[in-house]
């Protein structure tokens, strides 16, 4: 029994017992079958949970204190909360408290109830920050977007000493709560601060590009989605509908959080079991690193971890490369391996500029590089295996040779094309804006590419328009595989082994 409980019941014990009618065993008796005439799924737990709260009973001692008289007061608070459960009220809502974690929440219908799974989200963002392989320097910041009741903020905040947190929310509503929780939290509430408005657009400017790691459970559940009662008539829907198919709010998310974070930063979004593969597809086109589908408890997809790459390129050069390949010129980039002259795909005169940059034959098809497996399905057909096997191997050394869905090469006028998604993030973040670019060396047919990317500009016939500046590593070239036949058969052997199965 704790401190809190054991003081009301002997309070309890020292009231006037003349009003004295029922024991502890037969209150629980009536509630619990009140509660199963109201058909409520929990009753059991139910019952015990609103007379530990009404008697000051833990739940453990029942055995013990059965035979111990009720009195008015509590028979009375225990008939108000059993007609609030026994009407549809989430036992959480009713009993105005519930447990997160370390931490014991005030909760109401201003806030969406704290749910067991975002507990296993918040325990990989502490062990993500308690990290020895992490570096965090003296502090570290981590948002927290759409708070609710703080649970979040709090418990890292509580669990996390160097931690300083920034929590918002669009609802005044939800940040008064999370604002009494807050002021229970004890020394730990200095380091969390509370900010009103929309998303990323609530923090204070000077964070961008700072955030060790951004974390949310935000709305994202399909409007179309059939709710219990327990939950759809009671908690705030804006808290729970992400747009028509629940991804509204995970879009926005990812593509804005990337800029907030600092080069290795996290990006930590919960999500629908059924989101997790295309919340990792956008994670990967969108220039993160390191994406991870984690699982809960019952090994449903439940939340996505991804980091913001160290080596990430300045938004000026992106800027830069994005103005140039839009217009129809050529940009010269460091690759994986290394450095490539970039065209727009579907610009065939930026193509055609870059074979005769290169001196290239024109019956040689050039690489096309893509943010990921939507934008490839969108230029090309993926059967369930081959969508398989990029899966497993990009972003990565991996060169899939497949039919176009429609038109012919620009230049070769072949009906495929070599596809390969590039392992730079900030390259993929590129592609992911500015559509699918060749992706062939920068260097004169037959002549040794240079690693360094203005090296290699150098060497070219036709000048690039932009030079993203930088250092490929250089190494093995991509494995090429042809997906048109009736199997799949290895045309180059690269870097990826795909082993004697395939």
């Amino acid at each position: 029994m704790n401190a809190r409980n054991s003081l009301r019941l002997e309070m309890a014990k020292l009231e006037d017992n003349s009003e004295n009618t029922l024991t502890l065993a037969q209150l629980h008796r009536e509630v619990l079958e009140r509660l199963r005439a109201a058909h409520i799924g929990d009753a059991e737990l139910s019952a015990r949970r609103i007379l530990e709260e009404t008697t000051g009973v833990d739940v453990g001692q029942f055995p013990a204190e059965e035979s111990h008289l009720m009195n008015q007061r509590m028979v009375a608070r225990t008939d108000a909360l059993t007609a609030r459960r026994a009407a549809g009220e989430p036992l959480q809502y009713v009993i105005g408290s519930w447990g997160f974690r370390y931490l014991d929440l005030a909760v109401d219908r201003r806030a969406l109830i704290p749910r067991p799974e975002t507990e296993e989200v918040v325990g990989r963002a502490v062990e993500i920050l308690t990290s020895k392989d992490q570096s965090f320097g003296k502090k570290a910041l981590i948002a927290d977007l759409g708070t609710g009741t703080g649970a979040i903020a709090l418990s890292i905040a509580q669990e996390v000493p160097d931690a300083h947190l920034h929590a918002t929310d669009i609802s005044d509503e939800a940040l008064s709560l999370a604002r009494s929780n807050l002021a229970g939290l004890g020394r730990a509430a200095a380091r969390v601060q509370l900010h009103e408005g929309d998303w990323l657009n609530a923090l204070p400017e000077g964070l961008k590009g700072q955030l060790d790691m951004v974390i949310s459970n935000p709305p994202y559940i399909p409007l179309d989605y059939q709710l219990p009662a327990v939950v759809g008539d009671w908690e705030p829907t804006d808290a729970l509908f992400g747009g028509e198919d629940g991804f509204r709010h995970l879009d926005l998310l990812v593509r804005e959080g990337r800029q907030w974070l600092r080069p290795g930063g996290w990006l930590i979004l919960e999500c629908g079991s059924d989101q997790g593969v295309r919340l990792e597809n956008l994670l990967t086109a969108r220039g993160y690193c390191e994406t991870e589908i984690n699982l809960d408890m019952s090994g449903k997809q439940r939340f996505v971890t991804a980091r913001r790459p160290i080596d990430d390129v300045d938004e000026l050069q992106l800027e830069g490369a994005f103005d140039a390949l839009q217009r129809g010129l050529l940009v010269v980039a460091p690759t994986d391996t290394l450095p490539g002259v970039l065209a727009k795909y579907d610009n065939s005169s930026a193509v055609k500029s870059s074979y005769t940059a290169k001196d290239r034959p024109s019956d040689q098809p050039v690489p096309v590089l893509v943010s990921g497996i939507e934008q490839a399905e969108q230029l090309i057909h993926l059967d369930d295996e081959v969508r398989s096997l990029v899966a497993a191997h990009w972003p990565g050394a991996l060169t899939v040779v497949a039919r176009r869905l429609s038109g012919v090469d620009p230049v070769t006028g072949g009906s495929t094309v070599g596809v390969r998604c590039p392992e730079p993030g900030w390259l993929r973040l590129l592609i992911d804006d500015v559509g699918p670019v060749t992706g062939s060396s920068a260097n004169l047919h037959g002549v040794e590419t240079q690693l360094a990317a203005e090296d290699a500009a150098a060497t070219l016939a036709v000048k690039a328009a932009f030079v993203i500046p930088g250092v490929s590593k250089g190494g093995l070239a991509s494995t090429v595989v042809d997906t048109t036949g009736e199997s799949l058969r290895v045309l180059r052997d690269g870097a990826v082994d795909l082993g004697q199965g395939q």
